[in-house]
């Protein structure tokens, strides 16, 4: 008799799927997540619902995946600052190299750089000459240290020859009321958290890090038609997963994230919000060559700097 039962191979998936993101509700990720959650769960056929784990800049998050059971069931939205960690927070008991395979590349966005209505200045250049004229003048939010919004404020930091107070936040909704309050005078993020803000005109944008303007925001300059193109830089989200996780179940991941952001109404929703999404299917031995040319560059960064996270 043939043990039939033991042959047969059990579809993925089963049941429901944990998307991990560092940032908070409301914020850039977590906006992009919610989206893309909605079309994917569809074309699994299984509900992908959204687990926060907020700290250290992304990477509490993505040591969560990373020593999660590869079977396809906690995968991982992670963004530029997961793949510094070594750099950042070399404690942390996981190796983004090592630990997690990519999936695929979801989309690109750029930082906005927003300022409070408490602050005496028009625009960008005002701020600069200001800051220049009284050093550690201004406070300039981020979301943590090592984040791409961070390590771009530094860039514009060093290619102005200024200094300011930086103020790491874990949430973008308190930098956000704190800016607005006028407790702090400019916040540097991912452009997709601020827009309900810039849109109700709570907050003034000064410039973005993307090479073109942001359709919504035809107004807000880019960072090079202010004048320094050197703090150009798009934040990216890319889905990973622990690395033993078996090739059927990455493959079928892969497919189900091209197709979603082949979805003509989820790309112009999200391209109306910054994000810039992929023109073509992504594999994940091309986002993988991309990690790592874009490792070699931040970490440069980061050493230049002298930059470390909380250890």
């Amino acid at each position: 008799m043939v043990d039939t039962f033991s042959d047969c191979v059990i579809e993925y998936p089963q049941r429901s799927i944990s998307l991990v993101i560092g940032g908070p509700p409301g914020g850039g990720t977590d906006m992009l997540a919610r989206r893309v959650c909605e079309r994917i769960s569809v074309l699994l056929g299984q509900r992908v619902r959204i687990e926060y784990r907020l700290g250290a800049s992304g990477n509490l998050a993505a040591m969560a995946v990373a020593q999660a059971k590869p079977d396809g069931y906690t995968i991982l939205l992670g963004t530029r600052s997961a793949t510094l960690h070594r750099k950042m927070y070399p404690h942390l008991a996981y190796d983004f190299g090592h630990d997690l395979t990519p999936i695929a590349m979801l989309a690109r966005v750029p930082v906005g750089i927003v300022m409070g209505h408490h602050v005496l200045a028009s625009n960008l250049r005002d701020v600069i000459r200001m800051a220049r004229e009284n050093p550690n003048r201004f406070s300039a939010a981020t979301l943590g240290v090592g984040t791409t919004d961070h390590l771009v404020s530094v860039l514009l930091r060093n290619a102005a020859r200024i200094q300011w107070q930086h103020v790491p936040y874990m949430e973008m909704s308190r930098a956000l009321k704190d800016v607005v309050g006028g407790r702090v005078d400019l916040l540097f993020a991912q452009l997709a958290g601020g827009v309900s803000h810039l849109n109700a005109g709570s907050v003034r944008g000064l410039a973005v890090t993307s090479t073109s303007r942001v359709a919504d925001f035809p107004d807000i300059p880019t960072i090079a038609e202010v004048g320094f193109p050197q703090a150009s830089a798009d934040d990216w989200f890319v889905a990973l997963a622990p690395s033993a996780t078996p090739s059927d179940v990455l493959a079928k991941l892969n497919d189900a994230f091209n197709q979603a952001l082949e979805d003509q109404t989820l790309r112009w929703c999200l391209g109306r919000m910054g994000y810039l999404l992929p023109s073509s299917k992504n594999t994940a031995v091309s986002v993988k060559a991309h990690l790592a040319d874009d490792n070699t560059r931040w970490t440069s960064v980061i050493q230049d700097n002298q930059i470390s996270g909380f250890q």
